[in-house]
């Protein structure tokens, strides 16, 4: 995306549910919404992490980012890479979720990409690697370019023999390539990998740690920032039992890094027992709330709250030109939404095509309508009757976040959702329709 829709044309484009990754984006269309979504200015989670990474010159930060998917986690922390960059780090950010096998993710994976991007880093960096430091790396996946050989097609055998042809820093950086390429799209290859890394993952946290200790020296004699910071969003898609081996059996493997390491957590696993555990290894977790388009106030909700719908408009507006919604069409998907962007940004390119198909300028309300009956059919079709009852508790006034199952399950599927941070939730507003529609609540 790299502009302002004037026309319903540019919607699909302006809209799309992606994150604002290049500095270009960010500048032209990110919004502050630390307010809407916490009550609190000061409590914008780039300024803060920021300050907590330039203040920590001797102490490593391990953090998990928690929030929902499609809350705006991802595009956060490609602001917290501009910024952090700017201010003289070397930093490396991983997309779990398109690099690795998001349905088979174990914490070998994990493991090798962070090798992957923290080579990356110092070639972008021109932080130069040690002969010795390339050769150990190299030597360790010797025996799986022979296993990439035995399990991946013709066209991956002759990268491989490419490599074999190179020598030093761009060798490695070729190998490892490859094996991230075999990790994420042969399973087969993968087992094999794993097999072979496990006996020898303490092997392979040393190799990852002498290279941050390279680059942690180098980056101090050039001037920049000693820590370097390590990024790695799409955790928080994983299945729960994949994510609950990666953070609480093997959280020590992560944590003796010494590195800044900030990782997304799904939400739904903060409201089980293991959670405290994990915490063991990520301390002083970061959460990214819903913007909450209602305030929940003892045991009722504050009138004339208007703060998160208009952040919600104003993010909106960066994007689109307000004429292109008919009058009140906006507010009424914002409305039922919920604050959760992903959802109205859905809503706005379905509305927008079907206007588009209409041969109309603006979006009408029949246009919204029909887009939130869709979205709405999908929401509910996510639960079966048995969470109906601890649905209706939250709308009956049970705003507290249980750490049962079935809330878990909900917090998942986006059925419910958290606002503040601070363990209060409403239904989505979609549910509570699809809900009183069908007189399971009144």
């Amino acid at each position: 995306m790299c502009r302002r829709a004037t026309k319903l044309s540019q919607m699909q484009d302006a809209f799309n549910p992606g994150p604002l990754v290049s500095k270009m984006e960010l500048n032209k269309f990110y919004l502050d919404t630390s307010f809407a979504r916490t009550g609190d200015c000061y409590s914008d989670f780039v300024c803060n992490l920021s300050l907590q990474l330039a203040d920590s010159t001797e102490v490593f930060q391990h953090k998990l980012f928690i929030g929902h998917p499609g809350c705006g986690k991802t595009t956060e922390l490609y602001q917290l890479m501009q910024k952090t960059k700017d201010m003289d780090f070397i930093v490396c950010l991983g997309r779990c979720d398109l690099e690795l096998d998001s349905a088979d993710i174990e914490y070998t994976d994990v493991l090798f990409l962070i090798l992957d991007l923290l080579v990356r880093a110092a070639e972008e960096n021109a932080v130069e690697l040690e002969e010795d430091l390339v050769n150990g790396i190299y030597d360790y996946w010797e025996q799986e370019i022979e296993t990439v050989e035995t399990y991946a097609n013709q066209s991956d055998v002759t990268v491989s023999g490419e490599i074999k042809g190179e020598t030093g820093f761009l060798r490695l950086m070729k190998v490892l390539a490859q094996v991230k390429g075999v990790i994420k799209n042969s399973s087969d290859s993968r087992k094999e990998i794993r097999r072979y890394i496990e006996p020898k993952r303490s092997d392979l946290v040393s190799r990852i740690q002498d290279v941050i200790d390279v680059i942690s020296r180098k980056s101090e004699e050039s001037g920049k920032k000693k820590i370097p910071l390590i990024i790695l969003d799409g955790l928080d898609k994983i299945p729960l039992e994949q994510a609950r081996k990666i953070f609480r059996e093997n959280g020590s493997r992560f944590s003796a890094l010494n590195a800044h390491l900030i990782v997304t957590f799904p939400i739904a696993l903060t409201y089980t027992p293991e959670y405290s555990d994990i915490q063991t290894w990520f301390p002083n977790p970061e959460k990214l709330p819903m913007i909450k388009l209602k305030k929940w106030e003892g045991d009722k909700y504050a009138e004339n709250y208007e703060e998160g719908v208009n952040t919600m408009r104003q993010m909106v507006e960066k994007r689109a030109e307000l004429r292109l919604f008919e009058t009140d069409v906006l507010n009424e998907l914002i409305k039922n939404t919920g604050g959760y962007i992903r959802d109205l940004f859905r809503c706005i390119t379905r509305a927008a095509l079907r206007a588009r198909i209409r041969s109309a300028d603006a979006i009408s309300m029949d246009d919204a309508i029909i887009a939130l009956d869709n979205l709405e059919s999908d929401i509910n079709g996510r639960y079966g009757s048995r969470m109906i009852p601890i649905m209706k508790e939250i709308y009956d006034g049970d705003k507290y976040v249980s750490s049962s199952d079935e809330m878990t399950q909900l917090l998942q599927i986006g059925a419910v959702l958290e606002y503040n941070g601070q363990r209060w939730c409403d239904l989505h507003p979609l549910v509570e329709k699809w809900l009183k529609e069908h007189g399971k609540i009144n």
